[in-house]
């Protein structure tokens, strides 16, 4: 995706389970703040080179961090430019929303999730580049995955209002600062997609067909190696 950068976090404990998602393709995304003033990727992100360096090493799936691992994180870069990177295979489980009464949107039903990370709460410009990056990507991730309708970008605070999330407040807590909510940010996601709400018309290409589960994975990583993102689908003849 052309507005993030990846900085996969394979050392993590998430991205070694590489729990499926079970329609293998994603069905929604969750967006989250971090909830502590800190702005700066690297706190979130081992990508020193663009990030800058956490000698904490506490970034998401350090060896000093709890189990949360998000999709992706946007914050500033170790210039101060605001960035989305992604640390997460996007076919796979993250740990991100928790649970509620119905479930968890980190399993069934899957969903893609980004945490944003917060400052102070009080420079507007920060606010507006770091939420626009963000609408960016729920823009570029409706056109990867059809499977996700603009309806199904929720905060994690509409998560668990739905029965699939803890009980959080985010990002609204950083919104109402502002006296933005999340239909202004659904809003801004519209811009970028066409005047109805769909994506632009994107041309898939697939690869092949196989009744045996391991040789798909075989072509999948064949092609991931050249640099073309994939995903495998299972159907019924």
């Amino acid at each position: 995706m052309a507005t993030t950068f990846k900085a996969i976090a394979d050392f993590s404990d998430c991205f070694k389970a590489a729990k499926k998602m079970p329609k293998g393709v994603p069905e929604g995304i969750v967006v989250h703040s971090t909830g502590a003033n800190n702005p700066n990727l690297k706190r979130y992100v081992n990508a020193p080179d663009i990030c800058g360096v956490n000698p904490n090493k506490n970034y998401f799936g350090g060896e000093n961090s709890n189990d949360v691992t998000p999709h992706g994180v946007v914050g500033k870069d170790k210039n101060g430019e605001v960035k989305a990177a992604q640390i997460l295979p996007y076919d796979i489980c993250c740990w991100g929303c928790g649970s509620g009464k119905n479930g968890s949107y980190n399993y069934d039903p899957a969903y893609i999730q980004f945490e944003i990370a917060e400052d102070g709460l009080t420079d507007k410009t920060y606010f507006e580049q770091a939420f626009d990056i963000m609408a960016k990507v729920c823009a570029e991730l409706i056109g990867q995955y059809p499977s996700i309708k603009l309806e199904n970008v929720v905060s994690h605070k509409e998560a668990n209002k739905r029965g699939y999330a803890s009980a959080h407040g985010d990002p609204e807590n950083w919104l109402s600062k502002f006296g933005r909510d999340m239909d202004w940010f659904r809003d801004k996601v519209r811009i970028y997609l066409n005047a109805d709400g769909v994506p632009e018309k994107l041309y898939r290409v697939q690869v092949g067909a196989f009744k045996n589960r391991q040789n798909a994975e075989n072509c999948l990583a064949e092609a991931k190696k050249k640099g073309f993102d994939g995903f495998i689908v299972e159907v019924e003849k």
